[in-house]
């Protein structure tokens, strides 16, 4: 049976907080290759919020929808701390996962659940959909092609303002996976990763806790082929999602919450930088035309809840593996002990 022809993949959402109630329950709802089939959650006020969004099934407890033999997937948008549990539970039940990122909130987790996907031989993805953003692939290209030349250093800043009253609990405690590091420098740290196609090798952070534990953090990182990074990350500053690799050649400044590159080269006379027009990708121009309509428009979401979809039904696409969620999660712990230590920390190989 051809990609085309093989049936819609029955998808469930474990975990309908806020991330699931404004992405993964209305993307699920017209995602080509998929039905939603169901969701739970725990929390009464969850439950019923869901319930104005969607017309499925919606349970307190998620081993109802995984011992239900005609659920084929999950979608787990549950707190951090209790990703590995429910993984594992979708892994032994024989269902494909998608899990949000981080992995877990330690080494031992992230294992246990590498472990159980490769038992059960399910797909799996990792919620890392900065890497299916259209720009952050053109701008992937890029550098790939030498265009930058060497990256020898990148600056990145990672900033979500959130008050303590609009902060969910878990958010608050490193111990249920709260803090900048797990919940926005993975991302970064799984961007740099792959954006570089190369390993980090040394990392060195400090963290600060303001108004919760962990709410703002720095972070500079040694990548094996010679590449330095130096980054910032917080709930307590004003919006910023940047990343500026600086090359032999050129400079590219990648900024999620704008529709365009900013390339600087030489000057051709004179001393100076100037700015290099990009030619936008297709994917590119397609959605600065959406932005037109909507300028909050991120379609790395539903991309990478279609490329899981499409991995299940039999077409290969490039997804973000549990590995690579392993080792972003080696950085962010190495950060943590090189935050305690006040020295430099080797990323474990």
């Amino acid at each position: 049976m051809s990609h085309a022809e093989s049936p819609p993949v029955r998808v469930v959402v474990l975990g309908c907080g806020v991330i699931a109630y404004w992405v993964h329950l209305r993307l699920l709802q017209n995602l080509p290759g998929a039905t939603l089939a169901g969701a739970s959650d725990p929390d009464p006020d969850a439950r019923a919020r869901a319930r104005t969004l969607v017309r499925v099934p919606i349970v307190e407890d998620s081993q109802q929808l995984l011992e239900n033999d005609n659920i084929d997937a999950v979608v787990i948008c549950a707190p951090t701390h209790l990703h590995a549990d429910l993984a594992t539970a979708a892994c032994k039940a024989a269902k494909h996962v998608f899990l949000e990122k981080p992995i877990a909130t330690n080494a031992a987790d992230s294992l246990r659940v590498m472990n159980a996907a490769g038992e059960a031989g399910v797909s799996a993805m990792l919620g890392f959909n900065r890497r299916f953003h259209p720009m952050f692939e053109q701008a992937r290209a890029m550098i790939a092609s030498g265009e930058l030349g060497r990256v020898r250093a990148v600056q990145t800043a990672f900033c979500e303002p959130m008050s303590l009253t609009d902060m969910a609990k878990w958010r608050r405690s490193r111990s249920t996976g709260g803090g900048v590091l797990l919940d926005l420098a993975s991302h970064h740290v799984d961007l740099l990763r792959w954006f570089l196609d190369d390993e980090i090798e040394f990392a060195e952070a400090t963290i600060s806790s303001d108004a919760s534990e962990h709410d703002s953090a720095t972070l500079a990182l040694s990548l094996r082929g010679g590449a330095q990074v130096q980054s910032f990350f917080s709930y307590r500053t004003a919006r910023a999602d940047v990343l500026e690799f600086i090359g032999e050649k050129a400079t590219l400044r990648i900024d999620r919450h704008e529709p365009t590159f900013t390339l600087k080269v030489e000057r051709r006379f004179g001393y100076g930088t100037r700015t290099r027009h990009v030619v936008p990708s297709r994917s590119v121009a397609a959605w600065r035309v959406q932005r037109l309509v909507r300028p909050s428009r991120d379609p790395s979401y539903r991309r990478a809840l279609g490329a899981f979809v499409d991995s299940i039904r039999g077409a290969a696409p490039s997804l973000a593996s549990f590995s690579d969620g392993a080792r972003s999660l080696d950085v962010i712990l190495a950060a943590e002990a090189s935050a305690k230590a006040h020295a430099p920390v080797r990323v474990p190989g």
